[in-house]
């Protein structure tokens, strides 16, 4: 039987991800203004939507797969005949998550999306400085564990600074030059 806690991250964001596609795609698309197609308001949302269902639809099948495999210690295993899941799941080692961890992860990862875009978000420092802070608090909270016990706390959080720093500037400067919305 396939792990179910897996298949509930499936469908919530499956979800989620059709009802962000769903809105976006009915937004007003402003012609009457003049806006062009492809900077129309709800263009970003409906695609990110569509990815987010897209990525359900990968996560299934990466779940469904490991549903498949053998289970451990079988002949299969014990012969070297084993898929990628389970040479993942061997690569993983001690510090692979649990099966819960998955749905805790996901909601984590929402009201963390949440609290940024629908609360801190144009109420203080500007986009790029929030949306630096966001990217790295945010890599933070779900890489920890694993710097942590790879002894590289400081390397970890280095590089990710400097991953949010670049990707704060190139997603305003995509905003303001190709979707033309003034950030706050």
């Amino acid at each position: 039987m396939h792990d179910r806690s897996a298949w509930a991250s499936v469908a919530f964001w499956a979800a989620l991800g059709t009802a962000v596609f769903v809105a976006g795609w009915r937004m007003d698309r402003l012609s009457h203004q003049g806006i062009a197609p492809w900077s129309a308001p709800g263009l970003l949302p409906a695609v990110v939507g569509a990815l987010m269902v897209a990525f359900a639809l990968v996560l299934a099948l990466q779940t469904w797969r490991e549903g498949a495999a053998p289970p451990r210690g079988s002949a299969a295993d014990e012969a070297g005949e084993i898929d990628m899941a389970g040479k993942a799941a061997d690569a993983a080692g001690a510090g692979a998550a649990e099966p819960g961890d998955s749905w805790r992860g996901s909601i984590l990862a929402t009201v963390l999306c949440v609290l940024f875009a629908g609360v801190s978000l144009g109420h203080g420092w500007p986009f790029q400085v929030e949306a630096a802070l966001f990217i790295l608090g945010f890599t933070a909270v779900f890489r920890w564990p694993e710097w942590r016990a790879e002894g590289r706390l400081a390397r970890g959080l280095a590089q990710t600074a400097a991953v949010a720093v670049v990707a704060a500037v190139a997603i305003a400067s995509l905003f303001e030059s190709v979707f033309l919305v003034r950030l706050p």
